[in-house]
């Protein structure tokens, strides 16, 4: 297999990284000069970093990998299928916006789909694959026997919706989150500590809907009837989380979000997630294969 990915940032240089180590062939291509030095210093000598986009032979999928901006992505898609044979697969790895959105400006719709990867993508096995309405059904195919094929875990959306599932989870979560700390009743340290002992081990070990089965769904009822009125449902960013936005408080990359990260080690803290998250993921993936 050989895949050319769009885009040498965090996802896509981590995705080369993974390609690469599961035997498949990897080219990167990157506008940005300075991405691409910073790419060849860093990236495996066998994974090959490209400043244009020209043919390439034997190329099997395209994975784009650019920032979340749905024009960009459009004009990209377009280009890409004048320039590559309709034997190549085309991928977006958006997170959020409609695949057939993403499509709208190509003449060959059929060739794209949605691979939502999850960071750290040399980590994370999950792969949401999310056909659009125009793709084929032999683009489904391809590309779900060769994400299990490199080891990830692929699971395949019956319909497209914005933001597709997990980070529709995640944002109805976020959202409470936010709400709690903004109307004061937890600080952001409590309510990440109550999330990380309460859902989060739970959540590796017992999906949501598995363990309201578990509880009785006559018991979740009763709680819904009383605690859904009181949950956070407004459909516009919340002022907290648009103040910190406003003063350049965006987290990590610049040293200031709900957290102060002035004085943090970010390589080391990383490091010891990613360690972390490997661990937990073999315990998921333990309890899985015996179940």
């Amino acid at each position: 297999m050989k895949v050319l990915i769009i885009g040498g940032g965090f996802m896509g240089s981590a995705l080369a990284n993974y390609f690469e180590a599961n035997d498949v062939k990897v080219l990167i291509y990157e506008a940005s000069e300075s991405k691409r030095n910073e790419l060849k210093r860093k990236q495996n000598s066998k994974i090959t970093i490209i400043d244009e986009l020209i043919n390439i032979e034997k190329l099997d999928f395209i994975i784009e990998a650019i920032p979340e901006n749905l024009e960009a992505k459009q004009q990209l898609f377009a280009n890409l299928e004048q320039q590559f044979s309709s034997e190549v697969t085309l991928c977006t790895n958006t997170s959020s916006y409609l695949v057939s959105e993403v499509a709208e400006l190509m003449k060959q719709k059929n060739r794209l789909i949605g691979t939502h990867f999850f960071s750290p993508a040399d980590i994370s096995p999950l792969v949401e694959v999310v056909p659009s309405m125009y793709t084929d059904q032999s683009r489904i195919d391809h590309v779900m026997l060769f994400l299990s094929k490199v080891k990830k875990k692929p699971v395949l959306l019956k319909k497209e919706i914005q933001g597709f599932v997990a980070n529709r989870l995640q944002s109805a979560l976020t959202r409470e989150a936010m709400s709690l700390v903004e109307k004061g009743i937890v600080s952001a340290e409590e309510l990440d500590f109550i999330a990380k002992w309460s859902l989060g081990i739970r959540l590796a070990n017992t999906g949501p809907l598995e363990q309201r089965d578990i509880n009785g769904l006559d018991t979740h009822l009763a709680i819904t009837q009383y605690v859904y009125p009181t949950l956070e449902n407004r459909t516009t960013p919340l002022p907290i989380l648009e103040e910190k936005c406003s003063n350049n408080a965006l987290g990590i990359k610049t040293k200031k979000g709900f957290y102060n990260w002035e004085s943090i080690d970010i390589q080391a803290y990383q490091t010891r997630k990613n360690t972390i998250l490997k661990q937990v993921i073999e315990v998921v993936a333990n309890n899985e294969s015996e179940g």
